[in-house]
């Protein structure tokens, strides 16, 4: 025989409240979805053209969300940025997305929006160590893959035991190191070394300066690495106004500036890699969106990278920026 489920009128009521708590409920996450959010943005130098991309890769990701952005540029200016950030705490943005100019000086401020309940998001340049535990994640590319990119084409171009140089950006920030590093690893064995490494800040024009010192100091020098294209293009300027024709198509870079690419094809750069900053932009607001909604993010989140030589820049030219 089977047996038989009948509901009793509490039992009726209580399903009742049930479906109407969690009617109630679900109206109340739609409505805390649906408020605008607002995003603090502060980078480190608007002027340069990897944080152009990023910005707009920013804006148009927020048009998507209807997220308002607030994009501040200290000029690389560390006290600038801190202060920066510590206005918009007191504004009280949703959400603070962080391009340091210095890891270190930036900490206070991310303790501060930690303690103050404001999700960050570092990206491109990231905090340091002891700034890790007041952030959410660091949105980046693959900057030791670029590096290693880098190095496989000065490999392809290069005579073994060549001397190169390198233009390095701005000295202790993310990204430095490990672009170096990916080229030093990728070259292992070819018996191509770094004689001299210099900054020049991310700026073509200390790059050329740096560069002119190079060929004074190095007259044997076979070749150049600039940590990005803006750099490299310097370099190049100081080598062609030198005369230095044998340097030309042995100068390289990281971005996949357009710029960059025409001189690759042209036979003035070796290579490149894709620096693919307006992708960091998006995936930046897409994090602030994911922590503030409560989402588990991953503690890096990276672009993709490819190297760019004129074998296969056909191929890649599209996503040269």
């Amino acid at each position: 025989m089977k047996s038989r489920f009948v509901m009793t009128l509490p039992m009726i009521l209580l399903a009742v409240l049930v479906v109407i708590g969690g009617f109630a409920a679900s109206i109340g996450r739609t409505v805390a979805q649906d408020e605008k959010l607002t995003f603090g943005v502060v980078v480190n130098n608007a002027d340069h053209p990897s944080i152009t991309a990023m910005n707009q890769g920013m804006q148009d990701e927020a048009a998507i969300y209807g997220v308002e952005l607030v994009i501040l540029d200290p000029a690389f200016d560390p006290q600038k940025q801190v202060s920066m950030i510590d206005n918009l705490i007191a504004q009280g943005v949703d959400a603070l997305l962080v391009n340091a100019v210095d890891p270190a000086a930036v900490v206070p401020s991310l303790k501060k929006a930690s303690e103050a309940g404001i999700p960050v998001i570092m990206n491109n340049a990231d905090t340091n160590e002891e700034g890790h535990q007041y952030t959410e994640t660091f949105v980046t590319t693959d900057t030791y893959g670029q590096g290693f990119a880098v190095g496989e084409a000065i490999k392809a171009v290069m005579e073994p035991n060549s001397k190169m140089a390198i233009i390095s950006g701005k000295p202790g920030q993310s990204g430095v190191a490990e672009r170096i590093q990916g080229a030093k690893d990728a070259l292992e064995g070819t018996g191509i070394e770094f004689i001299a490494e210099q900054p020049a800040e991310w700026s073509k024009d200390k790059a050329l300066t740096v560069m002119q010192d190079f060929l004074t100091r190095y007259p044997d020098l076979n070749g150049v690495y600039a940590l990005d294209d803006p750099m490299a293009l310097g370099a190049l300027q100081a080598i062609k106004a030198a005369g230095r024709d044998d340097l030309l198509g042995k100068v390289f870079g990281v971005n996949g500036n357009k710029e960059a690419c025409d001189a690759i094809a042209n036979g003035e750069m070796g290579g490149t890699a894709l620096q693919l900053s307006y992708l960091v932009g998006v995936y930046s607001v897409r994090a602030g969106w994911d922590v503030t909604h409560d989402r588990i993010v991953d503690d890096i989140i990276a672009a993709p990278t490819v190297g760019l030589t004129k074998e296969n820049l056909p191929q890649w030219e599209s996503q040269c920026w």
